[in-house]
């Protein structure tokens, strides 16, 4: 249950995120176009897999050390659950910017998008 629940949340999460009401927002501001051309360079795209990755080997590593330990704190718990939405959030928004728009919108120049 808890794997179920791990990986359908952030899959809905950044599906609203992307699908809804702040993709409105980065049509009309402007930064929609900004995020397109991002994608299309690609310049954070290391950085934020190396500190996306840097997260998921703490959280596992701090799992690793509290299965050793034998229980778990109040305090591990959020550390771990802090680290979990830290490195989900860092994967879910590279994801978003360097596959999910690019292939989505590969030509876009700004302005809206529904004619």
């Amino acid at each position: 249950m808890k794997k179920f629940i791990g990986s359908v949340v952030p899959f809905f999460f950044f599906h609203l995120v992307c699908c809804g009401a702040f993709l409105i927002f980065l049509t009309t501001s402007g930064y929609l176009l900004l995020i397109r051309q991002e994608g299309d360079k690609k310049l954070f795209l290391l950085p934020l897999l190396i500190v996306g990755g840097l997260f998921f080997f703490l959280h596992s590593y701090w799992g690793r050390c509290c299965e050793k330990k034998g229980h778990k704190s109040f305090g591990d718990y959020i550390f771990l659950l802090t680290l979990y939405v830290v490195f989900s959030f860092i994967f879910g928004i590279t994801f978003m910017i360097y596959v999910f728009i690019p292939w989505w919108i590969p030509n876009y120049k700004g302005g809206f998008l529904l004619p």
